[in-house]
C-alpha cells in the first residue's frame, strides 16, 4: 500500500491552487485583451464613417452659408478632397486583416489620408472664426448645418482619443511578462495609434 504523507498532499492541493490561479490570471488577461482588439476596431470603423461625415457636413454647410462666395475655398477643397480620396483605413499595423503585404505603400496611403484629415481640422478651425460662426447663426438653416458639424467635430476627437488609449491599454498588458511568455496576444500585431490634427477649437494646435 502506498503511503502518502499529509505534507505531499498539502503540497499538491497548493500546486493545484497556484495552477488554478495563474490559469484564471491567464483567461482574464487573455479576454481583456481580445476586448480591447474588438473595442479598437470598433473605434476605428467609427472613426472613418464619422471623417466622411465630417467632409460631407463642412461641404453642406460651406453651399449653406455661402462661404466660397467670400473668397475662401479652403474649407470646401479639403471638404472635397477628403471625400474623393474614399478610403477608410487609419493605419497599416494590420489589426483589422485589411493592411497588404506592401506595407511601405500602405503605410504611404495612410499617411496621406490623416493629412488630408488634419487639412478639413485646419479648414474648419481657420474658417469659423467667432465673426463667420455669428454670421452664420444667424441663418436658421445654415445654422442648423454648423450645429451638426461641431457635433460630428467632437465625436471625432471623442473616438480617436478612447482609440489611443485603447491602444495604449493594449500596449501595455502586452508587455506584462505572462502575457509574453503564455503569448496571450496570439499572433494580433501590436496596434498603432491614429494620429492626426482633429482640434477644431479656434487656437487649437492638433494632436
Amino acid at each position: 500500500m502506498i503511503h502518502i504523507s499529509p505534507w505531499s498532499i498539502a503540497l499538491a492541493c497548493m500546486c493545484l491552487i497556484v495552477v488554478a490561479l495563474i490559469a484564471g490570471v491567464a483567461i482574464t488577461r487573455a479576454r481583456r485583451l481580445d476586448r480591447l482588439h474588438q473595442r479598437i476596431l470598433a473605434s476605428r470603423d467609427a472613426l472613418s464613417r464619422l471623417l466622411l461625415r465630417r467632409a460631407s457636413e463642412a461641404e453642406l454647410l460651406a453651399h449653406a452659408a455661402r462661404l466660397e462666395s467670400g473668397g475662401d475655398p479652403g474649407l470646401v477643397d479639403a471638404a472635397r478632397a477628403y471625400i474623393r480620396d474614399g478610403g477608410d483605413q487609419l493605419t497599416t499595423d494590420g489589426l483589422d486583416r485589411r493592411t497588404s503585404a506592401q506595407r511601405q505603400a500602405d503605410r504611404v496611403e495612410v499617411n496621406a489620408r490623416l493629412e488630408r484629415a488634419s487639412a478639413v481640422t485646419r479648414a474648419i478651425r481657420e474658417t469659423l472664426t467667432p465673426y463667420v460662426r455669428a454670421q452664420i447663426e444667424a441663418d436658421p438653416q445654415a445654422a442648423a448645418c454648423l450645429e451638426a458639424l461641431d457635433a460630428t467635430c467632437y465625436r471625432i476627437e471623442l473616438t480617436r482619443n478612447v482609440h489611443n488609449v485603447d491602444v495604449a491599454g493594449v500596449r501595455a498588458l502586452r508587455s506584462a511578462r505572462m502575457v509574453k511568455l503564455l503569448r496571450l496576444a496570439g499572433h494580433a500585431p501590436v496596434p498603432e495609434p491614429i494620429d492626426f490634427d482633429d482640434d477644431t477649437h479656434i487656437g487649437g494646435r492638433g494632436y
